[in-house]
Parts: structure tokens; sequence; C-alpha cells
């Protein structure tokens, strides 16, 4: 799943404690020796809220989902131990989905104006209403459909995510205010025994609007074959993507195994671009903008050059990591964001793959260190995707997904 990660279901089956965060200042967190193997998917979680999880089907992706919500509660709370808390919610994408209207909802003028609420709006008040808490929504073969139609509405606002002064993180709206009997079901819907609420969102001047809440996690499921849509490039920008192809086939056979993950504290962004940590982090945010600059020199001239969106991606990353974790972060970095974005023929990918390889070598494995006696030498994921999407050039096409 991330860098040096086995099967991530048998971990969910061994693991009793996922993770200890603590505060080191802002933006900046420690993880505990035991959750260091799931701090790629913590910390793209925490770098930017929309994530794909891709592989093949059966190892663990939509349940993993479903375990960091019960890992956001603690022995004691009354939702600890249900497998099934409030603060998740999955929901199966089907082949005929076009639009956004069986997710987001649509107006309907049967017997009067009113709005008919998907499941996205009904789970994001919920958040809403509870922002001290981590809210996870699962789109489960989210690629069945055309992701950038049926996603739209999602898709442009998350971009618009901005740090306030105060700490908090807004979007513009994903449903703008209207003058309308539609809108005003929509609210009554969403807010149905608050009084309050109803009225600030109904409020034309000042008053509240529907944004994406800060503690909304969305995170798809993935399984790239001859049933599913490939991802256009504006998906795949706007999210963080990690691979789970690893499979142990002796893995989660202990019947006696936990399968809880422990306790997650503090996984709500407190950053979106890298203005919002640069200043802090100058000195860890120049190495990576130096590796940057080699990667786009080897990306030169073509179509998967990086700009601001990516750069500000790994810079929130990198900060939320640690300095410490810089070789890591480039490499599950280079893997979710660079990588998944080339595709092509011999033409169009060969030079900048090899390019990238060269990089790869000198940057992350050179830096991996040497293990203890009798353990096995980390990994680079990046080196290992590069060299698989070179071997795939003799087929004449390769990408990175499988």
């Amino acid at each position: 799943m991330g860098i040096y990660d086995s099967n991530i279901k048998q971990d969910v089956e061994k693991l009793t404690e996922l993770l200890n965060i603590q505060s080191r200042g802002n933006n900046h967190f420690e993880y505990s020796e035991a959750s260091q193997q799931y701090a790629p998917l913590l910390t793209a979680l925490r770098t930017k809220p929309f994530v794909l999880l891709a592989g093949i089907s059966g190892t663990g992706k939509s349940r993993i989902v479903r375990e960091l919500a019960k890992a956001c509660w603690k022995q004691g709370d009354a939702e600890f131990g249900n497998n099934h808390p409030k603060n998740f919610c999955m929901v199966q994408v089907k082949p005929n989905w076009h639009d956004s209207s069986e997710l987001i909802g649509y107006v309907s003028r049967i017997n009067g104006e009113k709005y008919v609420v998907g499941p996205f709006l009904r789970f994001m008040a919920k958040a809403i209403n509870d922002s001290k808490t981590p809210y996870f929504l699962c789109l489960d073969e989210m690629n069945l459909a055309p992701v950038e139609q049926y996603f739209a509405e999602y898709l442009s606002v998350i971009e618009s995510r901005k740090l306030n002064a105060d700490g908090s993180i807004t979007t513009d709206p994903i449903i703008d205010f209207e003058h309308t009997d539609a809108y005003k079901s929509l609210i009554d819907q969403l807010f149905p025994n608050d009084d309050k609420a109803r009225d600030e969102y109904l409020k034309e001047i000042g008053g509240k609007r529907l944004t994406i809440p800060q503690n909304l996690f969305v995170v798809g499921t993935v399984n790239m074959d001859e049933t599913t849509f490939s991802f256009s490039r504006k998906v795949l920008d706007r999210a963080m993507t990690i691979e789970m192809n690893e499979v142990d086939l002796h893995g989660g056979l202990d019947a006696n195994a936990a399968n809880e993950l422990g306790h997650i504290q503090n996984l709500i962004p407190t950053s979106v671009e890298g203005k919002d940590v640069y200043a802090d982090n100058r000195e860890l945010c120049d190495k990576v903008l130096a590796y940057l600059a080699q990667v786009n020199d080897a990306l030169d001239k073509t179509p998967f050059k990086i700009a601001y969106r990516t750069r500000n991606e790994f810079l929130v990353y990198a900060v939320n990591r640690g300095a410490e974790n810089l070789t890591a972060t480039l490499d599950e970095m280079t893997a979710m964001k660079i990588l998944s974005r080339i595709e092509g023929d011999s033409d169009r990918t060969k030079k900048p793959l090899e390019a990238l390889q060269n990089i790869v070598n000198n940057q992350i494995v050179a830096a991996i260190p040497e293990p203890e006696e009798g353990k096995q030498k980390a990994k680079s994921v990046s080196a290992e995707k590069i060299t698989e999407m070179l071997k795939k050039l003799d087929s004449g096409y390769t990408s990175f997904w499988s």
C-alpha cells in the first residue's frame, strides 16, 4: 500500500494498535513505530482528503476505509466497536452513472419543486454537524462509471480549498444559495432538527453555505480491468493514488487476530497549499523543490510535467511526514503524483521514464539506509514501479495502472 508495507488485509487483522500521533507544531506530526507502514495512507489523507486505492480485487481496499472510520473511536465512545459507525458511508458506483443525480441529487418538479437528496450530501451534512470527527465516504468500484461526469461538482470544488486565518479549511459551495423551493427543501432535509442551522443556510446575505467540510474524506476503490473506465488527468491531478496489489496468501489466517486498528488522532488536515507550510519548514521544502526541479527537467516537453498543484501537495505531504522521512516522502509521492499520470507508447514515455529512473536511483534508492543485521533492505516503491512500467513497453504501451 505504501513504501515499505505488506498486504494491508493481513495487517488489519494483526494490528491492535495503529497509531499514536503527537503534535510537534503546526502541520508536523510524529507517527509511532507501529504506524509507520500506514504512514503513506494517513499522510495522503491529511495532505488531500481525496484518495484513490488502486489494485486487484480482494486486497482489502474498501475494508481499510471502514477500519479507518472505526479507528476514530476510542474505548468508551458510543461508536466504539461498531462495524458500521456513523462516520462511515459506503456507496457502490453504478455503470450507468453519467451525471451527479444518483450521488449528489437533483431537482424534481413533480407535485411541486423539491430537491431529491443523494447520499453524498446527506453524509456531508453529518460531517458538518460533527466537525471534530473524521468522516469517510467510500466510493466502491469508483471507475465503473466516468468519474469526471458523476462527480464533477466535487472535482471542481475540492480545488477551491483554502486555509483561513482561524485554522479552518473551507471550499466554494458545492450547492450554492438560491431563492427556490428546491434549495429550501434541500436545507430542510439536511438539517431537519436544527432550526438555527436551517436559518443560517437560508440567509441570503452573510449566511452559511454548503461547502465541503475539512473533516470529510472521500476514498475511491479502483480495480483496473476491461470493465472499468480509465481516469482522466483531471481526476488524477486532484487525487492521491495508493496502490494495493501485494498479496500474502499466508496472511489473515490467525483466528485470534484482532480486527481493530486502534485509535487514530489528528487526521483532519490543517494545511492546503505550499504557502501554508513553507515559512515554518523552509529547509525541508527547499529540498523537496530541488528534487522536483530535477523531475521537471526530466519531464520537459512532455505532457507529464508537474505544476503548482502537484508542488503544493509534495510540500504539504513532506511537512506532514516529517523531515526525518524525506526519502520516504519523495518515494511515495513520486509514485502517487508523478508516475500515476504517465501513460502512452514508447515514443511518448520511454525517455521520461528512463530519466526518472536515474533520478530515483540517485536521490531515493541510494538514500535508503542499510538494514539492521538479519533484516531486508527497504524497497523503493517508485523504483519498482518505474521498472514495471518500462517492462510493459515491450508490448508497445505502458501505464501506471495494472
